[in-house]
């Protein structure tokens, strides 16, 4: 038996499984116990294939002791269909990277390392972004033209990179992954 804990806004829930269950139906008992709607899953900062089974998807120190830890966020979706996060920290409108800040008279002043220079009112700050329009630095591509929209940040070039482009990528760079 496999112990699958679900942490969602800290709150853990633990449901029990097999290690050829197909993710879909350990969702699906998981949203019995718990009303959200509108998340998505991360393991080890990865999105989760629902059709996958367990085994093609755990890691072998969290094989060993037989627990998982997946992750729930918030995933809001406009009338369009796109997707959109809701961010935690304050990034840029531009180009959605994380800033400096400045706090005055209601007034947010953001400064990037792109050298964006933003001033909104407080009020009017929208953390939000549309994770559809995110582009790859190096091929250009969108990350919904990438497979299991998956997309990374260099964090010593500061730019971002598929997955083909971060296999080509100097592997002495910290890499991340961008829902990190």
């Amino acid at each position: 038996m496999l112990k699958v804990i679900f942490n969602y806004k800290g709150t853990e829930t633990a449901i029990q499984c097999n290690i050829d269950e197909i993710f879909e139906e350990i969702i699906k008992r998981y949203k019995s116990k718990i009303e959200i709607d509108n998340v998505y899953y991360l393991y080890n900062g990865n999105k989760v294939n629902k059709e996958k089974i367990l085994e093609e998807i755990i890691n072998n120190e969290d094989r060993k002791i037989n627990k998982m830890i997946i992750l729930v966020n918030d995933l809001i979706e406009k009338e369009d269909n796109k997707n959109i996060i809701k961010m935690k920290e304050i990034i840029c409108p531009e180009c959605n990277e994380n800033v400096i800040i400045n706090i005055d008279e209601y007034k947010i002043e953001m400064k990037c390392n792109k050298n964006h220079n933003n001033i909104i009112l407080l009020k009017d700050y929208n953390n939000i972004i549309d994770i559809s329009k995110i582009k790859c630095d190096k091929c250009n591509k969108n990350r919904n033209d990438i497979h299991n929209n998956e997309l990374y940040i260099c964090l010593n070039c500061n730019i971002n990179l598929c997955p083909l482009c971060k296999f080509n990528h100097d592997k002495n760079h910290d890499i991340i992954n961008y829902e990190k």
